[in-house]
């Protein structure tokens, strides 16, 4: 039998637990860093969209070269992925922590403070999460299965965004309420021990397919490199990579702006109802797995990219529903808002199985493995989201007079709030629909792209026939 080897449905499971961290973090700091620096350190919400823009630029840039260090490992014992989540998910939860540790110093120390901390939570978060959501494209040759893989990674890492969205608010109160420094610091810890427990569980489920690799090995010993000129031709010459993020890059920045203004939104625009943020957790957690059992036929029925193109209409439609209704309206208000994850949810899901179709474009094109490379795009471009979204959020607010202090803000900060929660994210949704009418991936491409790549893997997997002799060489490896 040849090298042809699928993880299993268990496999996958347990591997989407790392994205139940992955997701966590994320949302922790999406949706509180921005209300944690304005209201317990007092930092202005300009400054501190200025430090969420310069820490991801500065982090942002450093993706691809995490990408290019993934290809080129080959570890005996750890394989291609697992070393960077097991070392560095202890180090993140630690840097996670200290982010939100509320130091005694003056103003311009605890900018500082919040510069480098920052800094450093998302230098750690990058050597985590690149492999990790590079680890799909071991996990399956077919681009059809890499999408149900997406969908069970998605679901189950909503599990995460519902311990932040539903959970959080209710720890904080029981720690002090979110005006405590206390309380910040006790759920932040408590996070980082449950996300690094979750990040290393995930690296070991994957230890019988990432694994050693020969024929790279092979290429070592004889000096064959790949220069920089040709691994970066895997980006720099992917037309299908280069669309998926623009319609991601788009969509991330709206979802970035929106998950941001929640906290504001439901404090100011809703009256105090930030208890109702739970909801959205729980609906997204609960549609992204009823997305398992349908996302092979939606897939199907339209294709990734006609997929992605009807989510992004769908998406327009919801963000108008929410500007045109009052915030008095909660039935209504709440069915747009919880609207807006959900299709994010599909939307996100179909982008992250087209980065890995792009990378196999890529080496179907160039003949070079950069999986690694092509994911850390995809990190790329959702920093860079982050880091533009923020200083446009924290610009905004200061600019309409946002007041930590106020417990109601003026009707012109209300109304930023809504029209950077509804206007940006229907422009965003707009340039997403233009991008993916490019994307060049067909299923005629798609089929050529599965029988190239198994066969490549056969070649470099030459004489490892099935899962147990694999699993018998990596032991003897070790």
């Amino acid at each position: 039998m040849k090298y042809s080897v699928e993880a299993s449905e268990k496999d996958i499971y347990l591997y989407s637990i790392g994205n139940i961290a992955n997701t966590a973090i994320f949302m922790f700091v999406g949706t509180y860093i921005m209300f944690y620096y304005t209201n317990i350190l007092g930092i202005s919400a300009t400054v501190a969209g200025t430090i969420f823009m310069v820490a991801r630029l500065v982090d942002a840039f450093t993706d691809p070269l995490m990408g290019m260090i993934i290809d080129k490992t080959n570890s005996k014992k750890f394989g291609k992925y697992r070393p960077y989540i097991l070392f560095g998910s202890p180090l993140l939860g630690v840097i996670f922590v200290v982010m939100f540790m509320a130091p005694e110093l003056s103003m311009g120390g605890k900018i500082i403070y919040a510069y480098t901390s920052y800094i450093l939570y998302s230098l750690a978060w990058t050597c985590v999460q690149i492999p990790q959501l590079a680890l799909p494209i071991i996990l399956s040759h077919s681009t059809a299965r890499r999408a149900k893989v997406q969908a069970i990674f998605q679901a189950v890492g909503n599990i995460g965004s519902l311990a932040v969205t539903a959970l959080a608010i209710p720890m904080l109160n029981w720690f002090g309420g979110d005006s405590s420094e206390e309380a910040w610091l006790m759920v932040a810890a408590i996070f980082a021990v449950f996300c690094t427990i979750m990040f290393i569980i995930s690296a070991m489920s994957v230890r019988k397919l990432d694994i050693y690799n020969p024929a790279q090995a092979k290429q070592a010993q004889k000096g064959e490199k790949i220069s920089f000129k040709q691994r970066m031709k895997v980006i720099t010459s992917n037309t299908a990579l280069l669309m998926v993020l623009i319609s991601f890059g788009t969509d991330s920045l709206a979802i970035q702006i929106g998950n941001g203004l929640n906290m504001y939104f439901f404090k100011y625009n809703m009256g105090e109802k930030t208890h109702l943020m739970g909801i959205i957790g729980w609906a997204t957690t609960i549609f992204s797995f009823m997305l398992i059992g349908i996302v092979g036929w939606y897939v199907a029925k339209l294709g990734k990219k006609n997929g992605i193109i009807v989510i992004e209409a769908i998406a327009i439609i919801a963000a108008l529903g929410l500007l045109f209704t009052p915030a008095n309206n909660t039935f209504l208000v709440m069915i747009f808002i919880v609207a807006t994850p959900l299709i994010g949810a599909v939307n996100n899901m179909l982008s992250r199985s087209a980065v890995l179709d792009s990378a196999n474009y890529a080496e179907w094109k160039t003949g070079i493995n950069g999986s690694a490379l092509v994911s850390s795009t995809f990190t790329f471009v959702n920093k860079l989201s982050q880091a533009f979204g923020a200083f446009i959020m924290g610009y905004v607010l200061d600019f309409v007079g946002y007041a930590p202090g106020l417990a109601q803000q003026t009707p012109q900060t209300l109304n930023a709030i809504l029209y950077m929660k509804t206007l940006i994210p229907i422009a965003a949704f707009i340039c997403s629909i233009v991008a993916m009418k490019f994307y060049p991936i067909s299923k005629k491409t798609e089929s050529e792209m599965e029988a190239f790549i198994s066969t490549k893997r056969a070649k470099e997997f030459e004489g490892i026939e099935t899962e147990a002799e694999i699993e018998s060489v990596e032991f003897e490896m070790c």
